[in-house]
């Protein structure tokens, strides 16, 4: 059956204490908005309509970035009057024929699953009702609206909790704020919201009202897992919603077949693939739609990022890493960084303080330390030495070197963009490079040593540093 989608994301989040709007606050690698809108993007909604306030630019374009327009759609809420005068807001992106259910949820409750979700749908379904919400039971609701039943078990109302009697305060059901609604209905009960409280607003929870007035169904569906619907409104509560996504995570691929030396300091994508057999070590960082194959080895002290890691790879401490491929049986760092395009074909060898960029590097090619290697495609069985430069940038733009199979390349050799270098070619050390080398040539552009005996005493001369009769030099 279809269904649409609404997001209530317009609010600043002033418990936050931060210029940036609360649901751009990232947990887990990424916007807590971005995971409440995957999980119901997951589930089929069109459209899944984004009610935006607040950094509204900021939040779309974060938004943007990762879901195709096609199933999203943004609405403003300007000013913010209420989460009645937001799904008002919202109805105006949904088509005025649909004729399904609109799904209400909230873009700062990142961690409700899309099976929780299903089952509401069923359940809602199976009810017939017009109306359904999900409700939790909690041992202490504290404030929360309390959910009423009447005698049979249906939902006879929800009470705020300031305007509740004593026995209505026991309740320990509570509602979530999470509803299903027949979008013809919800049309037109919008239209009777009143602002008639303190806050001068316009409330979803008295479409409750509404229909019980109309004599509609209206059903409660209780959640099992209460845990799920905890909203984020501090910082405390977002570093605590981080440390249990990270547990749960690092549990499951635990669970899966992957070693964590440290689970405790291992911050995992929920999006990342880890095969079985590999090992995690401490203070990794593994983010965003990582793939490692297994057998793979992380030392610790690593940030990948989008990388992709082949069967039987090492990773040294502190390897740096961003949208990159890493082919079998590599071996990375001390201290590597491989930035965006970096693309290893395998059995490579890259080693302390060397950074790639757009760099394509054939099969057994090795860069064992010091050197930069940018735009740059490099054969297969090539050595590059220590303190090799690809000088790709000429001030205003890129320039692509080529470097052929098999090539033996210098110490100190510095590669003028654009160039090529053929295959079976030895670069002498100390070489600049400024035109194309021809395969199975000798290259090398030395200039002859010279010495003058006795330089040095004529220097010291010429600026009074001559020694004393103790062999100190007589100038500080």
């Amino acid at each position: 059956m279809s269904f649409a989608a609404i997001v209530l994301a317009a609010g600043q989040g002033t418990r936050m204490r931060s210029a940036r709007a609360k649901v751009l606050h990232e947990i887990g690698g990424e916007p807590m908005i971005a995971r409440a809108v995957r999980t119901i993007a997951s589930l089929g909604a069109v459209p899944v309509v984004v009610v935006v306030g607040h950094q509204a630019r900021e939040v779309e374009t974060a938004l943007s970035a990762r879901f195709g327009r096609d199933q999203l759609a943004f609405a403003l809420q300007e000013p913010q009057r209420g989460t009645g005068d937001a799904a008002r807001v919202a109805l105006a992106a949904i088509p005025e024929g649909f004729a399904g259910d609109v799904l209400i949820t909230y873009g700062d409750m990142p961690t409700v699953s899309a099976a929780t979700l299903d089952k509401f749908r069923a359940a809602h379904r199976k009810s017939g009702a017009k109306l359904s919400f999900i409700s939790i039971k909690l041992a202490d609701p504290k404030a929360y609206g309390r959910v009423v039943r009447d005698d049979n078990g249906g939902v006879a109302g929800i009470v705020e909790y300031r305007d509740a009697n004593e026995v209505e305060r026991a309740i320990n059901e509570i509602n979530t704020g999470f509803y299903l609604v027949d979008a013809a209905f919800l049309r037109a009960a919008l239209g009777e919201l009143k602002p008639n409280n303190a806050q001068n607003e316009y409330y979803l929870t008295d479409l409750v009202a509404i229909a019980r007035r109309q004599g509609l169904g209206v059903a409660a569906w209780i959640a099992n897992d209460p845990a799920e619907f905890v909203g984020i409104n501090s910082r405390m509560e977002l570093a605590e919603m981080e440390a249990t996504i990270r547990e749960s995570t690092c549990r499951k691929l635990m669970d899966a077949g992957v070693t964590f030396i440290d689970p405790a300091s291992a911050f995992i994508s929920e999006e990342a693939e880890i095969a079985p057999d590999c090992t995690i070590g401490p203070n990794v960082q593994i983010l965003g739609r990582t793939k490692i194959a297994s057998g793979a080895t992380i030392e610790g002290t690593a940030w990948l990022k989008n990388v992709t890691i082949g069967k039987g790879t090492l990773l040294k401490l502190g390897v740096r890493a961003e949208d990159a491929v890493i082919g079998d049986e590599c071996e990375i760092g001390p201290f590597a960084n491989l930035r965006a395009g970096t693309y290893l074909e395998g059995h490579n060898r890259i080693g302390n303080f060397v950074e790639t960029k757009k760099a394509r590097i054939g099969r057994g090619t090795k860069a064992s330390h010091l050197s930069y290697l940018g735009d740059a495609t490099i054969g297969r069985d090539t050595n590059v030495g220590c303190g090799v430069i690809t000088v790709n940038y000429d001030g205003y733009e890129k320039h692509h070197t080529e470097i052929g199979d098999r090539c033996m390349v210098g110490c100190d050799t510095q590669l003028i963009a654009p160039v090529k270098v053929g295959s079976d070619v030895y670069v002498a050390s100390g070489t600049t490079i400024m035109r194309e080398v021809s395969d199975g040539a000798l290259v090398m552009s030395h200039h002859p040593q010279r010495e003058k005996a006795g330089w040095m005493a004529t220097w010291r001369e010429r600026h009074g540093d001559s020694p004393d009769d103790n062999g100190k030099r007589g100038r500080e």
